[in-house]
């Protein structure tokens, strides 16, 4: 007569362990965000005007700590160095390396697609993407989406440092 041993489970467990982290490590590949609309500008890619239509394809998005993308969210020099990505410029990615890069412009002189610089007192350097009539387009805070606003609120005339054109046209 032959006996019924059953199988011992504990000779499983590796295998079920080795195939639970193949399927977590499956979710770690390159992820293609694709938009239910359009994102690309109306215009000619790398203009300015086209790096400020892209940044404002982002309105509404959430602001992320250390985000530079649409599936997360941005901070204010995630969503420009985006922004400029998405147009084939390189920029720097920090706020503060942002506040230096390509050419110093005065304020009366700013095109959309300029990066206008602001120095925060206790929170430090913050930037955004001039849009054009007087607006530009930034991430602001935690808790907060990303936006237009106006560069003559008392908030934003009072700590507003200077603007960098990296495009030429």
């Amino acid at each position: 007569m032959t006996t019924f041993r059953a199988f011992p489970l504990f000779r499983l467990f590796p295998l079920l362990l080795l195939c639970t982290a193949l399927l977590l490590l499956a979710g770690c590949g390159k992820q293609t965000y694709r938009p239910a609309y359009d994102t690309r500008p109306s215009v000619s890619t790398g203009s300015g005007a086209a790096i400020a239509a892209t940044a404002k394809s982002q309105l509404g998005r959430p602001y992320v700590f250390g985000g530079s993308s649409p599936s997360k969210g941005f901070d204010c020099s995630g969503l420009v160095y985006w922004a400029y990505a998405r147009n084939g410029i390189s920029v720097p990615r920090v706020s503060r390396d942002q506040a230096s890069v390509g050419q110093r412009i005065s304020r009366g002189n700013l095109r959309p697609g300029d990066i206008v610089v602001f120095k925060i007192p206790r929170s430090g350097y913050h930037t955004g993407i001039y849009v054009g009539q007087n607006s530009f387009v930034h991430s602001p805070k935690p808790r907060a989406r990303v936006r237009i606003e106006s560069l003559s609120v008392n908030y934003w005339d009072r700590y507003f440092v200077t603007a960098r054109r990296v495009v030429r046209r």
